[in-house]
């Protein structure tokens, strides 16, 4: 075997004409089609075709060398047997000209329209062979334009719109932090690392300042930075390596966080809370909580940002229980969990309350209650609140580890959560509405769909928001996959009657995530993924998907655990 160029390619192929008959030089366009030329967009970039691409029946098709150099894939010719193939990803897409064979990995499969000679060059069906490669293929009728993408975009996330909006958004790609200011229609995203891993915390009550973790690596000890929202006055917070809460009060700007301490060769968890005032002179630290335990599971600030509310773990001597602590670290019990008897130590047990959060009037805490069994743990576990009144507790559903998925409606009289087992997001979960007064449950799934990360409107306590998507399988597999997990998620709404219906309107090939609403509920900010990996950040009011825009293009993240989409790839604070 050889790899050849184009011009000896296009030579061993005259050749072959005995095998393989020429067509017409342009196949027709789709019934009702305009019969314009397509374009092509990779990762995008429009690109300069040598070669038109063309229609043939439903189908696009190109010169297959040519498909090679768009992808950066392998392209060899076998000139003694007749035979060329395209890899990449570990695929192979094998062809034998005299029978029309096509392989992928020694596997016989069919394509759409059969590869062909046009004008002495060997054309192959785009979609057919591009996706069966590992890339994304989305057809844009309005544009006549075919997009490409290959998740291997080296450029950074440009703005497409100058739309303006109320808003500012931090988002992370490929480990690097950067910011952009949506109130100035022709201000370009700012980048503010250029090494390392970093991780989004989130914005201050007041939007001055962007907390977030940076680490030289995604597996090293992580510590806690902020920085202003105009991109300047970045500054560490704590020498310490941080744990996995950090939480801006809601009506300061204090930063409570856990923190890591050295062991014989790594960081481990401890008991220690501390507080850090932020501000443009100086970064103030006070130590909270330091408890002989092994760590502090949660914490919560309480809706006054006076005071916190901190899980402390089961011990040998102690049950698991919730404590509130102020900022003069002055501590009292809000609740120990009820045994009938001390369990055995050697056997599951509940170990924790964790994902902390309060009711918007500081009524109710919602918690979930993790075993002592990571593995369990992160399939299923209790979830509750906590009447912080009168220590009731209300038992809800089983469902996921993820404060994310617990919304107290604005009036905190409702706690939207996603309820469900199996760790994998993308099926048997769903969406309930605890009606706290009286304890009572509504499930509002749909059938054969996943819900998750429900978000209440901005001061309206009858409307919710959150992401539903056509059920799959499982994503073991998922980093195989070119396209995203669940392709057709789109944004609904939860209405005041329990009805549910799509916000967002987009291809069927791509999905929808983090809903971020406008203070009025008007509009909102998302981000739509056109592939496990790489999305665009839109901006629409919420009623009028056809009003969607296109803010940034090429933002590139991870799917987190098992499809969850955590740690968020935005944040965004609206003025």
């Amino acid at each position: 075997m050889k790899k050849v160029g184009l011009c000896s390619l296009v030579a061993l192929l005259l050749g072959l004409t005995v095998l393989v008959a020429e067509i017409p030089a342009a196949g027709a366009p789709p019934a009702g089609a305009e019969a314009e030329t397509p374009t092509l967009m990779v990762d995008g970039r429009l690109q300069e075709l040598s070669s038109p691409l063309r229609w043939d029946k439903d189908s696009i098709i190109v010169p297959l060398e040519e498909l090679a150099g768009y992808l950066a894939a392998n392209f060899q010719w076998n000139e003694a047997e007749g035979t060329t193939w395209i890899q990449k990803y570990g695929r192979t897409i094998f062809f034998r000209l005299a029978t029309g064979e096509i392989r992928k990995n020694s596997e016989p499969v069919s394509a759409p329209v059969p590869a062909r000679l046009i004008n002495g060059r060997f054309y192959v069906p785009l979609r057919f062979v591009a996706e069966n490669l590992g890339t994304t293929v989305i057809w844009d009728g309005d544009a006549r334009q075919v997009q490409i993408i290959t998740g291997e975009r080296h450029i950074p996330p440009e703005r497409i719109s100058s739309k303006t909006f109320d808003a500012v958004v931090a988002y992370t790609d490929q480990g690097n932090l950067w910011l952009l200011d949506g109130r100035e229609p022709d201000a370009l995203p700012k980048q503010q690392t250029d090494a390392g891993f970093v991780e989004l915390v989130g914005w201050s009550f007041d939007g001055a300042w962007l907390a977030y973790k940076h680490a030289s690596d995604e597996y090293a000890p992580a510590y806690l930075w902020v920085v202003g929202a105009d991109g300047g006055r970045a500054r560490q917070v704590d020498t310490e390596p941080v744990g996995d809460d950090q939480l801006w009060s809601p009506e300061s700007n204090r930063i409570a966080y856990t923190v890591k301490q050295e062991n014989i060769d790594d960081y481990i968890p401890t008991g220690t809370v501390k507080c850090a005032e932020i501000s443009a002179e100086e970064i103030q630290v006070n130590t909270l909580v330091e408890e002989d335990v092994v760590m502090i599971p949660a914490l919560a600030w309480h809706p006054d940002g006076e005071s916190l509310a901190i899980s402390l773990p089961r011990t040998k001597d102690q049950p698991p229980r919730l404590e509130q602590v102020d900022l003069a670290a002055e501590r009292k019990v809000l609740y120990t969990l009820e045994e009938e008897a001390a369990p055995d130590l050697e056997t599951l047990y509940p170990w924790a309350l964790i994902s902390l959060k309060w009711s918007p009037d500081g009524r109710y805490l919602a918690y979930h209650l993790r075993l002592n069994s990571a593995s369990l743990t992160a399939d299923v576990v209790e979830t509750g609140v906590l009447n912080v009144e009168n220590g009731q507790l209300i038992n809800l559903n089983s469902g996921l580890r993820y404060p994310q998925w617990m919304s107290f409606s604005p009036d905190s009289a409702k706690l939207a959560y996603i309820a469900g087992i199996g760790r994998d997001v993308i099926h048997n979960k769903w969406l309930e509405l605890a009606d706290l007064a009286s304890g009572r449950l509504t499930d509002h799934s749909q059938n054969s769909f996943a819900d998750a990360q429900p978000k209440w409107l901005p001061g309206n306590p009858q409307e919710l928001l959150f992401c539903r998507g056509p059920e799959a399988k499982t994503i073991s597999d998922f980093y195989a996959l070119p396209g995203v997990l669940l392709p057709g998620q789109r944004i609904y709404k939860l209405d005041y009657k329990g009805n549910s219906r799509a916000v967002t309107a987009g291809p069927p090939s791509t999905a929808d995530y983090y809903p971020s609403p406008s203070p009025s509920g008007e509009e909102m900010l998302f981000l739509r993924l056109e592939r496990y990996d790489q999305g665009s950040l839109y901006l629409q009011p919420v009623d009028t998907p056809e009003d969607a825009m296109e803010i940034l293009r090429g933002l590139r993240g991870g799917p987190g655990y098992y499809g969850n989409y955590y740690p968020e790839w935005i944040s965004v604070y609206w003025f």
